[in-house]
């Protein structure tokens, strides 16, 4: 925390009075005393701003997601609050100890000693209440520990009262898929096959179990996944990507010309389609490729 409250300027403060003060030295005094007060409010508000910044956390915690992290920083934090009510109370025994000293110092100047009576006043008010804040802010983290301890419970209570709907079991698949998971995600929604393997979902599944291979890179078994959705689902709308896709991955292992049937096929079946749109590109490419290639080889023959 910085420290919370810096002790430098009240030190200067003590020392400067704990010798003999004479008249010559009030001037000198009344200067040192103000820059000392400035000083000293200056590292009270940021004090101030810190404390708000906790009392906030409390107020606000604990969310679902931000249980673990208050949990984990709730001994950091108590260990900063112990630190704090050390150096207040350090700060409120040296003010403590120097009142008198103040008063007699500064015996034959009333005005003078109103006047650093009311900064001491001050600053004793002000260590005041952020002590009272400080020990009302304790009390609410140790309330807020076991909140959070029950709220997580209930959650957990609550989860498990989840039905395992077909929905819930098939996106919780795919989530695994998005995280990268892809065995995972295959093995779930293979088992989701073999539970649910006519409904709404189960087209959507089988793509995605053909997404899993084409994504590790295993291109055959993609090639027959893709082909398992295209003859058990026809009418699903997975089919052109399944199709596309198929084609793709027979260009990954080197198989042009069955990739141009492939293509073809899906332009003729899904002439509306994005897919049809994207295979009348590649179909270009391909051919134009192709175009490229031929006059190189009848140049080299001609050379030999």
């Amino acid at each position: 925390m910085k420290g919370i409250l810096v002790l430098t300027a009240s030190l200067v403060l003590f020392a400067f009075l704990s010798g003999c003060v004479t008249t010559e030295d009030y001037q000198s005094l009344r200067h040192d005393l103000n820059q000392v007060k400035s000083d000293y409010y200056s590292d009270i508000r940021t004090l101030k701003v810190q404390m708000k910044r906790i009392e906030g956390t409390a107020e606000n915690a604990p969310s679902r997601d931000a249980i673990k992290g208050l949990k984990e920083s709730q001994e950091t934090l108590y260990n900063q609050l112990t630190n704090l009510r050390t150096e207040m109370q350090l700060i409120q025994g040296k003010l403590d100890e120097n009142s008198y000293t103040v008063e007699k110092a500064l015996r034959d100047s009333s005005t003078e000693r109103d006047l650093l009576r009311a900064g001491l006043a001050e600053l004793k008010t002000a260590v005041a209440e952020l002590k009272t804040r400080i020990e009302a802010l304790e009390e609410r983290l140790k309330g807020t520990g076991a909140e959070a301890a029950e709220e997580a419970g209930n959650e957990k209570k609550e989860e498990a009262k989840k039905p395992m709907t077909p929905q819930y079991i098939y996106h919780d698949a795919l989530n695994l898929f998005n995280e990268g998971k892809t065995t995972e995600a295959r093995e779930a929604l293979e088992s989701f096959l073999k539970r649910y393997p006519s409904m709404e979902l189960s087209d959507n599944a089988q793509f995605w179990i053909a997404e899993s291979y084409y994504k590790e890179g295993n291109y055959e078994d993609a090639i027959l996944s893709y082909e398992n959705l295209i003859k058990k689902f026809p009418k699903s709308d997975k089919v052109p990507g399944a199709m596309l896709k198929q084609a793709f991955a027979f260009r990954a292992l080197g198989d042009l010309n069955t990739t141009r049937v492939i293509l073809s096929t899906l332009k003729e079946r899904f002439p509306d389609s994005k897919e049809a749109e994207i295979a009348t590109k590649k179909l270009k490419k391909i051919e134009k490729k192709k175009r490229a290639a031929v006059p190189e080889k009848k140049e080299s023959k001609a050379v030999q």
